[in-house]
């Protein structure tokens, strides 16, 4: 690119624009409803409550939660026109490997009830603490991505 070519008034523009489509999408991400953030933990748990039970019963809702994490993209890609993958760097990535450190210690949990034959109801206690620690994590993770989007200005 030569000199001459170089315009800074066209550089400032492109990078307001660029500033200006960060805050629209921060703003749909802040949009997030309840129903989104609690499907995501629903989606979880089923998948931790999967290893604590027998094969068929697992492989059922193994199979559930990940056709639920399939749904949740393709709508996510329908209602805001992109899927944002949790595992992206950034200020999301220590939200994101805190939620899957967590729900690797509730698998062991369940691994455990399951293989000393506790009862079921310990099993679902397990899920339903993984899916609080999800749902926190959701609204974590999303807090998280608006302040990286914003800048930290939220």
């Amino acid at each position: 690119m030569s000199p001459e070519a170089f315009d800074p008034e066209d550089a400032r523009a492109a990078l307001d624009d660029i500033a200006d489509m960060r805050r629209e999408l921060a703003l749909k991400a802040t949009d997030c409803p309840f129903w989104r953030h609690a499907v995501f933990a629903a989606i979880t748990a089923v998948l931790v409550l999967a290893s604590g039970l027998e094969w068929l019963p697992q492989a059922a809702l193994s199979i559930a939660g990940l056709a639920g994490v399939a749904w949740v993209a393709a709508d996510d890609r329908r209602r805001y026109g992109m899927f944002i993958n949790g595992y992206r760097k950034g200020l999301t990535l220590p939200v994101t490997m805190a939620l899957l450190a967590a729900m690797l210690g509730a698998v062991a949990f369940e691994y455990y009830a399951r293989f000393t034959g506790l009862s079921l109801a310990v099993k679902l206690g397990i899920a339903a603490i993984a899916f609080l620690v999800a749902l926190e994590a959701s609204y974590a993770w999303n807090r998280a991505y608006c302040r990286e989007l914003l800048g930290d200005a939220v």
